[in-house]
Formats: C-alpha cells, sequence, structure tokens
C-alpha cells in the first residue's frame, strides 16, 4: 500500500525550470514521484528514515516554483511539508541527533515562520470576501496589503541562497547516514520502533486531552501541535500496517485524529484572525469603526468557537475509547 502525503501542487511555471538564486531544480517527474511516500515491510529504522526524510525534502523543493509566484496553495503545502520533516527528525531523534539534527530543525522552523503570514493573511482576507460589509473599505483594503505584503517575503524567501542551501544540507546530511546512532534503545525493524513511538505519543496526547474543553487559548494550542505531530507520525508508518486488524485500528485512530485536529485547526484560525484583525484596526484613520468591526469578527468567532469546541470533545473521546493498537 503507498501512502501518499500531499499531493505536489503544479507550478504556474514550467517545472524544472532552473532559479539562479537558489540553486534548485526540480524536474516534473522528480516532483510528482517525491509526493509518494511509502515504507516496504521488513524495513529496517534506518532505511525508514532515509525513506521518510529524503521524500518529504523532495516535498519541500516541489512547491518551490509555486511558492516564488505567491501561489496560496504552494506556501500552504510547503508549510505543511517543512513540519512534516521536523516532526521526522523528533521522531527519530533517538536514532538521528547530534548538532547537525538541532541545526537542520532550526532552519527548518526559520523557513517556516517565514511562510506563515502569508498563510494567516490569505485565510483572512477570504474571510473578510466571505462575510462581506465588515469593516471599511481601507479596513479591508489594509489587510490585502500585508497580504500581498507577506507572499512577496515568501516568494523572496525560497529565492534566497539560504533556502537552497537548506535543502542541499538536508539532502547530504540524510544521504551521509552520519546521524546513525549506535543504540540499544533503537529496534533495527521499523515496525517495531514505529509502534513504540506510536503507542508513546498516543498515550500522551490522550492524557492532554484530557478537560480539553477547559484550556485556554494556549493550552489548545499545545494540544494542537501534538496531535498534528501524531497525525503525521500516523501518516509516516501507516504502509507498515497494513494488515487487516492493525491496518483498521490504525486507519479509525487517524480518521479521529483529523476530526480533532479539523476542530482544533479551526479554533485556532479564530484566535489568529481575531489578532490579525486588530493590527489594521490600530493603523486605520477610522479606528472606531474598524475595531468595531474587529469586534464583529470576534462576536462571530464565538459561535464557531463553541461549535468546534463540541467538536473537538467528541474526537477526543473516541480517541480515548478507540486506542492505537487496541493496547
Amino acid at each position: 500500500m503507498r501512502r501518499v502525503f500531499n499531493k505536489a501542487v503544479p507550478a504556474p511555471h514550467v517545472a524544472g525550470r532552473q532559479t539562479a538564486a537558489s540553486d534548485v531544480s526540480v524536474p516534473a517527474r522528480a516532483a510528482a514521484a517525491s509526493s509518494e511516500i511509502a515504507l516496504q515491510p521488513g524495513s529496517s529504522t534506518t532505511d525508514a528514515f532515509r525513506t521518510i526524510a529524503g521524500g518529504l525534502v523532495g516535498l519541500i523543493a516541489a512547491q518551490q516554483s509555486a511558492v516564488l509566484n505567491r501561489d496560496p496553495t504552494g506556501v500552504h503545502q510547503m508549510r505543511i511539508a517543512l513540519r512534516q520533516t521536523r516532526v521526522a527528525i523528533t521522531i527519530f531523534a533517538d536514532l538521528a541527533h547530534g548538532p547537525e539534527a538541532e541545526r537542520l530543525k532550526r532552519e527548518l522552523k526559520w523557513l517556516t515562520g517565514r511562510l506563515g503570514p502569508a498563510r494567516d493573511l490569505h485565510l483572512m482576507d477570504l474571510r473578510l470576501q466571505d462575510t462581506g460589509a465588515v469593516g471599511s473599505a481601507a479596513f479591508r483594503k489594509r489587510v490585502a496589503a500585508d497580504r500581498a505584503s507577506a507572499f512577496d517575503t515568501a516568494s523572496r524567501t525560497v529565492a534566497n541562497k539560504r533556502f537552497g542551501k537548506l535543502l542541499g544540507d538536508l539532502r547530504a546530511w540524510i544521504e551521509a547516514g552520519d546521524w546513525a546512532q549506535t543504540s540499544k534503545d533503537v529496534p533495527d525493524s521499523a515496525k517495531t520502533f514505529a509502534k513504540r513511538a506510536l503507542t508513546h505519543r498516543a498515550g500522551r496526547l490522550i492524557k492532554k486531552l484530557d478537560g480539553l474543553d477547559e484550556l485556554d487559548d494556549e493550552q489548545r494550542h499545545q494540544v494542537r501541535i501534538a496531535a498534528k505531530k501524531l497525525y503525521y507520525a500516523t501518516g509516516f508508518f501507516e504502509s507498515l500496517f497494513d494488515g487487516p486488524k492493525a491496518g483498521k485500528r490504525l486507519a479509525k485512530f487517524r480518521k479521529h485524529l483529523k476530526k480533532l485536529l479539523d476542530a482544533l485547526g479551526a479554533l485556532n484560525d479564530t484566535v489568529v484572525q481575531r489578532e490579525l484583525a486588530s493590527r489594521p484596526a490600530n493603523r486605520s484613520r477610522q479606528p472606531k469603526a474598524d475595531a468595531a468591526a474587529a469586534r464583529e469578527l470576534a462576536a462571530a468567532d464565538d459561535a464557531i468557537t463553541r461549535k468546534q469546541m463540541k467538536a473537538a470533545v467528541k474526537a477526543a473521546a473516541k480517541l480515548a475509547d478507540d486506542r492505537l493498537f487496541g493496547d
């Protein structure tokens, strides 16, 4: 069974275009192939890490042209691949650790941060379009201008030599295998490693979900991060558990986890957009009117919060009832 993480978004320009600033070229076929990452039955833990991490670097590279051309979907897909790569290095930390691993994680976090405002402001701009006459024309214009500026930043970032160096360093580090540490704590079998890692993280998440509806925004955000890491990790190893019993359990667990993430993601979006709405209002020549617009959006958020919190609590209960491997 092949596991598809995220389909590479076709770039607006011809695939395979050489970008001078970053010295990264992604042939069309290579970009398409990189969107499929599967582990072979009987894979070793070392081979599993190489396959997963190498495939994810391909996913990052495949979105470069789209981000250069300020495509919102490309920005979103690259951010997902960047986060997945950091999670992969973290999941395999007992095997792949050291100063270079930590440096690469910092660089991945830097790049993710450079793309973040574009995604957040794009969603904010879409919401303002959906809600119609919220805020003055000047207020909506400033949000659109902030969005455009954020996409310019994202485009410049992937044209920067630092981006190309990061991809090159990641590939070299993965292929060299100098990160492979000899440790009694790392089983040779990828399936054994995966079951242990997933069971541990699932148990920790379920404990954090206790009293979910009583958490504040930041605490809930931390739960969302933990859930997202687990969701990515289950995706990495899904092809190893394709038997009728284990495969069904994993698929069911991932379904509940996805519903939890959808609800927590919607809750997080309301928090982010509330903050974003206050920024152009503070710069407005009509501060009272645009502050009122920000409050109007916040009032709409209250209804969303109630609905999504109910969905999150329901998904959390199902995760607790349907354990990952039935243990």
